[in-house]
């Protein structure tokens, strides 16, 4: 959580816009070695009377990495700014002007949690470092070794100071279950680092965007009047951060979605339904009701096919067609479908049973990709 700043209300919202920051004596001599560097490079290619050639593929992936992060800087300073601010303000920074009949509901952002939250955030950090040591970082470790990346530890983590929570009350009718719906956004200043094959990096701007639903169940006659919370994710959270450090040579896409799905594989294997992390405040109700409640249902899918997809195999004579395979995804259950050799025009009959335990909220998703063995698979689409 941010302290408030004082504004007026009329006040003109600004989009964050990007900036050098200020300069010190390490980024100085960073981007000296950095220019040398080029330099000689180019300097050298000069002198052994290479072909020019060698030079356009690091500069092509020069700019193109810029690009991205450029994008990547962008899109995460909007949330921060976002967090802080009104939605109204957000769209009409975009727009100039708006029609009659687009109005702005009342949700409220619960600035009163967002101060308590602020008082514990100490503890919160030294609990958040606990999960992480113990929990994450061996399933990471072991998601990582499979793509031969070895040795991944964390080193330090501090998760700052900015964190903002927008929640709403659902009403319902059990008198015996209080549920909460929380839009859950953390887009805050941590500071974490890790080690990867004995190079050490950082993790800057975290953001973790998601739907959090609090369920406070049975209520009791006994304080403290409710016998347990289960916490949860309806979907799989969004995780977005930027790689700093050593560890900023490797900022690419690749490497940074591959560690991206393996911290998200493990948050979806401990509170991301149909999975609960359950709390337990009296001793009179048994964990495994909080732990293992009945579903409201199952939700069963018959994905039978796709048609007219992209090519994305290429071959001697041209473009030929794609082996492709679909992920069904519904909360942290998944399941795959096996891929058809060359057909842009696939049919699976696949069928799959997933157990729903919130009707309303959580999302059925489906992807379909193109096999390519010994290479990352490319992405065909998914239905709208």
């Amino acid at each position: 959580m941010v302290n408030p700043v004082d504004m007026s209300e009329n006040s003109k919202f600004a989009l964050p816009v990007s900036s050098d920051g200020e300069a010190n004596v390490l980024s100085m001599i960073y981007r000296f070695f950095k220019k040398v560097t080029i330099v000689g490079a180019v300097y050298l290619v000069g002198y052994m009377q290479w072909s020019v050639a060698w030079l356009f593929c690091p500069v092509i992936l020069s700019v193109l990495r810029d690009q991205w992060r450029k994008e990547n800087e962008y899109r995460r300073n909007i949330a921060k700014v976002a967090a802080v601010s009104s939605e109204r303000d957000v769209v009409l920074a975009r727009l100039d002007d708006l029609p009659a009949w687009v109005f702005f509901p009342d949700v409220e952002r619960a600035e009163w949690l967002n101060r308590i939250l602020l008082q514990v955030w100490p503890n919160v950090n030294h609990y958040a470092r606990t999960i992480l040591k113990e929990s994450i970082e061996p399933a990471v470790a072991e998601s990582l070794a499979n793509y031969k990346l070895q040795g991944f530890k964390f080193e330090r983590m501090i998760l700052g100071t900015i964190v903002s929570i927008n929640w709403e009350y659902k009403k319902n009718n059990n008198l015996s279950i209080i549920n909460i719906l929380i839009i859950f956004s953390y887009a805050g200043d941590c500071d974490i680092s890790f080690v990867l094959q004995r190079v050490r990096g950082g993790i800057k701007d975290l953001q973790i965007h998601g739907m959090l639903r609090v369920v406070m169940k049975p209520l009791i006659s006994k304080m403290p009047l409710v016998g347990g919370l289960q916490v949860f994710f309806l979907n799989n959270p969004r995780l977005d951060f930027n790689l700093v450090g050593a560890a900023d040579v490797f900022d690419m896409p690749g490497f940074s979605d591959i560690l991206r799905r393996c911290i998200v594989e493990q948050v979806a294997r401990m509170m991301v339904l149909p999975n609960k992390l359950p709390i337990k405040l009296s001793d009179e109700i048994p964990t495994v009701d909080l732990r293992m409640p009945e579903p409201e249902g199952v939700l069963r899918i018959h994905l039978v096919q796709a048609q007219n997809l992209m090519k994305k195999d290429v071959s001697m004579l041209g473009k030929g067609k794609s082996d492709p395979y679909a992920i069904i995804t519904v909360g942290a259950q998944q399941w795959k479908t096996k891929h058809i050799d060359n057909d842009v025009n696939p049919r699976w009959e696949y069928w799959c049973e997933a157990r729903v335990m919130q009707s309303l909220g959580q999302a059925l998703e489906i992807e379909v990709f193109d096999r390519d063995e010994g290479n990352d698979d490319d992405k065909l689409g998914r239905p709208l």
